[in-house]
């Protein structure tokens, strides 16, 4: 854990109780420690959290753990090797010190009387804000809100310190920062998710904006087909609206207008063929040429006005 780090608080770290460290016997050749981890009851006034309880039915401890000075990894005292989890007992754990001078040092000072700590940092898996108007059931007991549950608590070492559970707010190393902490948030990581939101928040606009577009797109053409065939007094197909649908504007507007200009009013028919088809079909026939050839260059018209000459042609 890098130095820098070590003189951070870390709302997983909690003072639970008093070691004991056995006395040196002849034949040993390590000095053994054991104690109540958790018992399993309420923590009340943590910095962090305030009123926590860890679900001890949940809780994890995965083979052998380290026993740590002040949770510094770089001061490893020993090791824990057995532990035990009831409702009625708590978490109870024993192990082996270390002949190491951090080992050596825990249990010269419990020789000498100092009444070391216990305190564990426990990681959970989740965690459960009961508020005030509700209540939990926990380890056999029944807590009322506002309270902390941790489920699935994973144990990831214990240390020896020297504090006392009240005064040990900030001594321990972590690189968290704490919920009711009198410092700044960690700006860095509060404007990421800030400017993270912002996009998000703006591709949601972006894409309701968009079919709001298309939407408009769609209801104007409908609305310009069915003024088309009034003024036509026609009704297309519904293949043809298809297709008129999935004109741009430009290729709409175009077509149209060429239907419009050969198309004539009914109180003007006359019997036999109407002139004004007359001329388109044989516009499109010649390219505007008279009785010639159609050449490679003739205008050709969109198939919504040759449907449209070829229905009324003879008209």
């Amino acid at each position: 854990m890098p130095k820098d780090e070590e003189n951070k608080p870390n709302q997983y770290c909690f003072q639970l109780g008093q070691l004991s460290v056995d006395a040196e016997a002849d034949g040993k050749t390590k000095r053994t420690f054991s104690g109540v981890a958790y018992s399993g009851e309420v923590i009340t006034e943590h910095w962090y959290w305030d009123r926590v309880v860890f679900d001890l039915d949940s809780m994890q401890i995965n083979g052998r753990i380290p026993a740590l000075l002040e949770h510094s990894s770089r001061q490893r005292a020993g090791a824990i090797n057995t532990h035990s989890i009831d409702h009625q007992n708590g978490l109870q754990v024993q192990g082996d010190l270390m002949s190491n001078e951090f080992g050596a040092q825990v249990a010269q000072d419990s020789d000498d009387g100092f009444p070391w700590q216990m305190s564990v940092r426990i990681e959970p898996s989740s965690v459960e804000d009961i508020q005030a108007d509700a209540s939990v059931s926990v380890n056999g007991k029944i807590h009322q809100g506002p309270i902390t549950v941790f489920r699935g608590g994973r144990i990831r070492e214990v240390s020896f310190c020297a504090l006392g559970a009240d005064s040990n707010t900030n001594a321990v190393a972590a690189s968290h920062s704490p919920r009711n902490f009198n410092q700044p948030e960690d700006t860095d990581v509060t404007e990421l998710e800030q400017a993270n939101a912002k996009i998000k928040e703006l591709e949601t606009k972006n894409s309701e904006l968009e079919a709001e577009n298309k939407q408009f797109a769609a209801d104007k053409r409908e609305a310009e087909i069915k003024t088309l065939e009034a003024e036509l007094k026609k009704e297309f197909s519904a293949e043809d609206k298809t297709k008129f649908s999935a004109l741009d504007d430009t290729s709409f507007g175009f077509m149209a207008s060429q239907l419009r200009q050969f198309s004539v009013p009914l109180e003007q028919k006359t019997p036999g063929a109407n002139p004004a088809f007359e001329h388109l079909f044989k516009h499109q026939a010649t390219g505007g040429q008279g009785d010639q050839q159609p050449s490679g260059n003739q205008h050709q018209f969109t198939a919504g006005a040759q449907a449209f000459a070829d229905q009324n042609k003879g008209a």
